[in-house]
C-alpha cells in the first residue's frame, strides 16, 4: 500500500476510534462528489498528496467551487512526512442567506483564532475570499508521530465552532449546520474501501515473493501526456487549465484553498519556466513552435545595418529542451578519512613547512629526539633526516610502503620488535623514519572523517505547455513530424524513444517523458482548423460542458440562475447542438440585476447572434418576447414589383431591444423562463 493510502487508514481509524469512545463525535470524508462518493473517499487524491474530512455539514458555494466551510487537511510532503491544518473558507460575496451566515459565522470566530493561532494564515482584508488556516507546529515523521497534536487541536477548535453554530442557529433558524446522520454506513463503506487496499497489497507481496509478474494496484487518476479540454464557451476551460497544469508542474501543492493562491502559484510556476502558455492562430507555423530561420539586423560601429539569418528555436523545443536538462545539486558528503587523505595531508604541511625554510619535525621512540622532513621527491615520497645533525644520513620513506605497513599496523601500540615486524611486511628499511611517519598517519586517521561536496542530479521535475486554442491553427503543419514524438512510448527514455534530425539545426531532438502538454478547444468556433485523427489519437479528450449545479441556489430578483441556465441550454442544444451551449462562467459572477443585464447585453446576446447568423427568429426562440419589440409594421406595397415572386403579406417587424437603464431585466427574464411564444393570426 502507498504511504498516502496508508495515512488514510490510519487518519481513518483514529476518526472511528473516537466515534467508537463517543457516538457524538461525528465525522464526514467527504460531503459534496459524485453520488456515492460521500461515503468512501476523502476528499483529495494521491496525485496532489493532500487528503481532508470535516465534522459539520454547512455547505458553502462560491465562483467556481462549492463544498464545505471548514475542513482538516493532511498533506503530505516529497519526503513522506505529513502536515495537517484546519481551514476555513468562505466567498466574500454571498449569493443567499446560506452564505451569508457562513461568512458572518467564520468572519467572527476569525479573531478568536488569530488569538489562539498566530502562526497562522489569514488572507489580506482585500481578498475576495475569506480565509485562513490553523497550521501545526512541526512537520511530522508519521501519523503516530502527530496524533496528540491533532487532538489538541480538536480539543481547542471544536468547542469554539460547536459555540459559534449554536449562536448562529438560535440567530439564524435557517442557517443550515449539522452534525452528520447515518455514519455507521459512511464506515462500513470506508472499511471495505480499505480492505480492498490490503488484498491488493497482500497479493503483490506474495508475487514478488514468487518472482512473478507484479500485479499493480489500482492507482488515483494519472494525468496523461497529452489532453485537450473541449467544450463551448464559458465552461471553465482556462480555469481547469491552470488547476491541471499546477497539479502536474507542483503535485504538493494543495488546490483546494482560495484562489488567488493557486494563480498566485501558477504564475510562480510560469516565472520559473515550468509553465509555458501558447495561443495557435491561423498564422501560426513550424518555424514558430519548432525552429526556424528568423532574420535579424546588426549595425556596426558606423551605423551600417546588416541583415543575417539565424537558426531560432521554437516554443516547443526551448521547453522540450529545458524538461530535459539535468539539475544538481550540492551536497556536503561525508566520507571515511583514509590513509591516501592522510598521506596528501602530510604532504601539504610537511611542504609549507619547506617552503618557508623550516622542516618539519616528526616525533620518535626516543623522547626528545625527531625526524626533520627535508624533501618532497618527484614522486611523492618523504625525505627525512635526523633532527640531531644536519650531516646525518638521509631517509627515504615512501607512499607504497608506509601504506603496507599501516594496513599491517593500524595501532603501533601492539608491536613488540619494530625492526622485526616491519621488515616482516616491507623488508629491509629505516624501521625509526617508517614508525614516526605511521605514528603520525595513525594519529590522523583515528576518529576522523572527511567531508566533500558533491554535485547531485535531481530528479527530472515535470514541464506542462499549455496550448490554448489549439484548434485554431494548422495542428498537423505546426508539430510537423514531431507529432509522433509526442506520443508516451516514444518519449525520450520510454520503450520506443524516437529522436530525429531538425531540418534547420541539424540537431537530434526528442520529446522528454516529463513534458506534458494541455490544449483547449471551443466548440462553437467556426474560425478554426479540424483535428485530423493523427491528433486526435495522440491525445486525450476531456468535454467540459455547462455545469448547471455551481449556480444551484443563487437567485436575482427570484429567477434562479441554474434554471436560467439550464433553459437557454435546453433550447439552444434543439436548435443547434451542445457544442454551441451556453457556458456557466457568464453568469457565475453575477451579483445584482445589473450585473444580469451586463451578461445578456455583452455576452449572452452577442453569442446567440453568432451562432444563429443574425437569425432573429432563432434568437427569439431562445430568449422570448421580452428581450424584443415591434418596430414598425408594413405590408406587401412596400415591395418592387416583381412578376415571378410572391410577395410577403403584411407583417411587423421584431427588433431586439436595448438593454439600458430602463430596461427590466426580470421581466424579459421572467417571459423566457415561462417559455411564452410568438402567436401567429
Amino acid at each position: 500500500m502507498s504511504i498516502y493510502k496508508d495515512v488514510q487508514v490510519q487518519v481513518f481509524n483514529w476518526l472511528k476510534m473516537k466515534h467508537d469512545a463517543d457516538n457524538s463525535f461525528t465525522f464526514s470524508v467527504r460531503q459534496k462528489a459524485n453520488k456515492g462518493a460521500e461515503l468512501n473517499y476523502f476528499i483529495g487524491t494521491e496525485k496532489s498528496r493532500y487528503f481532508s474530512t470535516t465534522f459539520w455539514y454547512i455547505p458553502v458555494a462560491y465562483p467556481g467551487s462549492s463544498g464545505d466551510l471548514i475542513n482538516l487537511v493532511f498533506t503530505m510532503t516529497k519526503n513522506n512526512k505529513i502536515e495537517f491544518h484546519f481551514q476555513f473558507n468562505q466567498t466574500k460575496n454571498p449569493h443567499d442567506n446560506q452564505n451569508r451566515y457562513a461568512l458572518e459565522f467564520i468572519q467572527n470566530i476569525k479573531p478568536l483564532f488569530k488569538e489562539k493561532f498566530p502562526k497562522g494564515y489569514f488572507s489580506p482584508d482585500g481578498n475576495k475570499m475569506e480565509f485562513f488556516a490553523a497550521y501545526s507546529k512541526p512537520i511530522y515523521d508519521n501519523f503516530e508521530a502527530l496524533e496528540n497534536d491533532l487532538n489538541d487541536f480538536l480539543n481547542e477548535i471544536l468547542p469554539i465552532v460547536n459555540q459559534q453554530i449554536d449562536v448562529y442557529k438560535e440567530k439564524y433558524p435557517d442557517f443550515i449546520a449539522n452534525r452528520f446522520s447515518d455514519q455507521e454506513k459512511m464506515i462500513s463503506k470506508m472499511e471495505e474501501r480499505f480492505q480492498k487496499y490490503k488484498i491488493i497489497e497482500e497479493m503483490e507481496d506474495e508475487l514478488e515473493e514468487e518472482d512473478h509478474l507484479m500485479i499493480v494496484a489500482p492507482s488515483e487518476y494519472k494525468m496523461p501526456l497529452n489532453q485537450i479540454l473541449y467544450g463551448p464557451p464559458g465552461t471553465g476551460k482556462t480555469y481547469q487549465t491552470i488547476n491541471k497544469a499546477v497539479s502536474i508542474a507542483s503535485p504538493e501543492f494543495n488546490l483546494n484553498q482560495e484562489r488567488d493562491l493557486v494563480k498566485k502559484e501558477y504564475q510562480r510556476l510560469v516565472d520559473a519556466g515550468q509553465i509555458v502558455f501558447t495561443t495557435f492562430h491561423q498564422s501560426m507555423s513550424y518555424e514558430d513552435f519548432v525552429e526556424g530561420i528568423k532574420p535579424e539586423i546588426e549595425e556596426d560601429s558606423e551605423g551600417v545595418k546588416t541583415v543575417i539569418y539565424e537558426i531560432k528555436k521554437g516554443i516547443f523545443r526551448e521547453i522540450s529542451e529545458n524538461a530535459q536538462k539535468v539539475k544538481l545539486q550540492s551536497e556536503e558528503v561525508s566520507g571515511e578519512y583514509t590513509f591516501e587523505d592522510a598521506w596528501d595531508d602530510l604532504l601539504s604541511e610537511s611542504g609549507e613547512h619547506i617552503n618557508r625554510e623550516q622542516f618539519m619535525m616528526l616525533g620518535i621512540q626516543t623522547i626528545g629526539m625527531g625526524l626533520n622532513i627535508i624533501a618532497i621527491t618527484d614522486k611523492g615520497n618523504l625525505k627525512v633526516q635526523p633532527q640531531s645533525s644536519k650531516e646525518a644520513r638521509e631517509y627515504t620513506v615512501s607512499f607504497s610502503r608506509a601504506k603496507k605497513l599501516q594496513e599491517a599496523f593500524p595501532d603501533l601500540t601492539v608491536i613488540k620488535n619494530i625492526d622485526k615486524e616491519f621488515r616482516a611486511v616491507i623488508g629491509g628499511s629505516n624501521s625509526t623514519a617508517y614508525w614516526a611517519v605511521l605514528k603520525y598517519i595513525n594519529d590522523k586517521i583515528k576518529g576522523k572523517t572527511k567531508s566533500t561536496t558533491q554535485e547531485i542530479p535531481l530528479p527530472p521535475v515535470p514541464y506542462v505547455l499549455i496550448i490554448d486554442e489549439i484548434n485554431r491553427g494548422n495542428v498537423s503543419q505546426i508539430f510537423g513530424e514531431l507529432i509522433t514524438l509526442i506520443e508516451e512510448d516514444k518519449r525520450v527514455g520510454n520503450a520506443e524513444e524516437l529522436q530525429l534530425t531538425l531540418p534547420y539545426s541539424k540537431t537530434r531532438f526528442g520529446v522528454p517523458a516529463n513534458l506534458y502538454i494541455i490544449g483547449t478547444m471551443n466548440t462553437a468556433d467556426r474560425s478554426v482548423e479540424a483535428l485530423d485523427t493523427a491528433l486526435r489519437r495522440r491525445f486525450n479528450f476531456e468535454e467540459m460542458l455547462p455545469n448547471h449545479e455551481i449556480l444551484e441556489g443563487k437567485e436575482i430578483g427570484g429567477i434562479a440562475l441554474d434554471q436560467l441556465l439550464s433553459v437557454l441550454n435546453k433550447r439552444i442544444e434543439i436548435l443547434l447542438d451542445r457544442d454551441h451551449t451556453i457556458g456557466h462562467s457568464y453568469l457565475i459572477n453575477v451579483q445584482s440585476e445589473e450585473d444580469l443585464k451586463y451578461a445578456f447585453k455583452n455576452n449572452i446576446i452577442p453569442l446567440l447572434q453568432e451562432y444563429f447568423y443574425g437569425d432573429y427568429e432563432k434568437t427569439g426562440l431562445v430568449l422570448g418576447t421580452g428581450f424584443f419589440e415591434e418596430s414598425e409594421k408594413y405590408s406587401k406595397d412596400i415591395f418592387s414589383a416583381f412578376p415571378t415572386l410572391n410577395y410577403p403579406e403584411s407583417g411587423t417587424i421584431l427588433r431586439l431591444k436595448i438593454i439600458d437603464e430602463t430596461f427590466n431585466i426580470i421581466d424579459a427574464l421572467e417571459i423566457l423562463l415561462g417559455k411564452e411564444r410568438i402567436t401567429h393570426e
